[in-house]
């Protein structure tokens, strides 16, 4: 078993970089990001095979077997019923007469084996994953092969290939009319009686084969399957087109299944040389406040899970981290609750997941370190939270009428490009700029698309985008960030919409979130010479 296992289904998972991601995982390619794959072929006898002889042992080893007698509901024959799964001329094809609960035992059991491998591959950046089938959602996202106005999977119209090479040819294992399993000899049949291998055809745009044919491919949505068989017309092989099967709980001949697979964490492998905090390094953050009556000094950024960190390794403190904070807020959020506050790579990131209390520590350990420190540039200062009057002083960076940091009435400058990490909709979905923003019907699943389009679905590095006339970054967007008063919060984030990430807009703080962080404001108790 050791042997097969390593020579196919994991001998996809060598380190080659594709267009997406700079990894490769499991006869897979990456449909969103690097953290959602989906399985290039539906699942083969063969891969299935596998699975069972690893169950063996398993008391439930009957209760996973493929029902080999669907095959007699649409052909006489006996030759599939008995040959099908086992016999080595189709190992290639696609696995069919299981249930929907089969092919989760075959998701829990490969979840398993990956895992193991992967955490014992140190160079392979996955930590921990999770095979699964896909939601109907995910399933046309990966149909589409980038293209979100796609019918088929392909780039063609109908049925048959348009290139001069291939002209004609039929671009999926279907049925034009009854009786018609084979199609019409010559360059015209789609060369399968039933199944077809799992290589068969032409990949779509991600490189996906029989997205649309073949077997109809089992969903989470219970009963439901998309883009239709061997068996199917060609209007339930679109992409949205309805399920022929819907409702079908038997084991089926016309039915398979594709895994996907969504990546939980990284590995930390990026790992930096280990630092020190120095008054230089707490100094090039702060920026001299021209004008201001009430405090002298204010953070470029937002304070970083760099920063943060020094903290509480001096303090021995532990972040007080809600499990449920995120799943809220986004339909992939295990990358980011399990990867956000631990891996190199989100150093410079603006820390999140803190209390008003916290925070406030944070400032007052600050001042104290800073302090401690002989050489330094500012012989007498405290930090602290700024006031709301303050904030919003730093934020106009000397524009005094402006709705935003940056100046002027847009969201966006000249070029179309927003101009801060805030929740982006569509300019065909907004209704008005006062009252009202966006019009109804818009799903979760299509905002946060939408949110992609300023550049960051989620959180930005700190200092991203540009500084306004004082040199603050993100005082609009990317978190919001906790005042002295703290049932409040100011600039919005990631998850605002356009008129929270105004200047003079509040949010009300409900506790630690992935919304909220903060920045440091400096009060100066004795004339510093050296502050010009």
């Amino acid at each position: 078993m050791k042997t097969i296992l390593s020579t196919t289904l994991l001998t996809f998972s060598f380190f080659l970089y594709s267009q997406n991601a700079k990894f490769e995982i499991l006869n897979c390619k990456p449909i969103k990001s690097d953290f959602l794959w989906a399985a290039t072929t539906e699942v083969s006898n063969f891969q299935y095979l596998e699975f069972l002889y690893s169950q063996k042992d398993n008391p439930a080893y009957q209760s996973l077997l493929p029902d080999t007698n669907c095959w007699r509901k649409f052909i006489s024959m006996n030759a599939y019923t008995e040959y099908y799964l086992r016999h080595p001329a189709y190992r290639d094809y696609p696995v069919v007469g299981i249930s929907k609960e089969q092919a989760e035992h075959f998701c829990t059991w490969l979840t398993k084996v990956l895992n193991e491998k992967y955490k014992k591959d140190l160079k392979h950046p996955v930590d921990s994953l999770l095979v699964r089938l896909p939601t109907e959602q995910e399933w046309e996202i990966a149909a589409k092969g980038g293209n979100p106005n796609a019918l088929f999977p392909w780039e063609f119209k109908d049925m048959r290939h348009e290139g001069k090479k291939f002209k004609g040819q039929l671009l999926a294992n279907f049925v034009r009319g009854k009786g018609d399993y084979m199609g019409v000899a010559g360059q015209l049949n789609d060369n399968a009686d039933v199944t077809a291998p799992i290589y068969s055809y032409w990949p779509n745009a991600f490189g996906l084969y029989n997205m649309a044919g073949n077997v109809a491919e089992m969903i989470q949505e219970e009963g439901r399957t998309k883009g239709g068989s061997w068996a199917s017309r060609a209007m339930y092989l679109e992409i949205e087109g309805k399920d022929e099967f819907e409702g079908i709980a038997e084991p089926d001949s016309r039915i398979g299944f594709r895994y996907f697979i969504e990546i939980r964490s990284f590995k930390n492998t990026d790992v930096k040389k280990k630092e020190e905090l120095s008054a230089k390094m707490i100094e090039k953050l702060l920026i001299y406040v021209p004008g201001s009556k009430s405090f002298k000094l204010m953070s470029q950024t937002e304070v970083t899970n760099r920063l943060y960190n020094f903290y509480l390794k001096e303090t021995k403190k532990e972040r007080s981290l809600s499990s449920t904070s995120w799943e809220s807020l986004l339909s992939y959020s295990s990358i980011w609750r399990n990867d956000y506050h631990r891996l190199d790579k989100y150093l410079d990131y603006p820390v999140v997941n803190i209390s008003h209390k916290e925070a406030v520590a944070f400032c007052n350990w600050l001042t104290d370190k800073y302090q401690s420190f002989e050489k330094r540039k500012y012989k007498n200062v405290e930090f602290r939270l700024p006031t709301e009057e303050e904030w919003e002083y730093a934020a106009r960076g000397g524009l005094d009428m402006s709705p935003y940091p940056w100046g002027g009435p847009y969201i966006r400058n000249a070029q179309g490009d927003f101009l801060c990490n805030h929740k982006a909709v569509y300019d065909k979905w907004i209704l008005e700029m006062d009252g009202k923003y966006i019009r109804d019907g818009l799903t979760k699943s299509q905002l946060e698309e939408a949110a992609g389009l300023d550049g960051y679905s989620c959180l930005s590095p700190a200092y991203s985008f540009h500084p306004n006339g004082y040199g603050f970054y993100n005082m609009s967007g990317n978190v919001a960030e906790m005042i002295q008063e703290s049932s409040i919060s100011k600039g919005g984030s990631w998850n605002s919409f356009q008129g929270k990430v105004e200047i003079k807009a509040r949010e009300q703080v409900t506790g630690p979130s992935p919304l909220l962080g903060f920045r440091i404001a400096g009060d100066l108790k004795i004339k510093e010479t050296s502050v010009k």
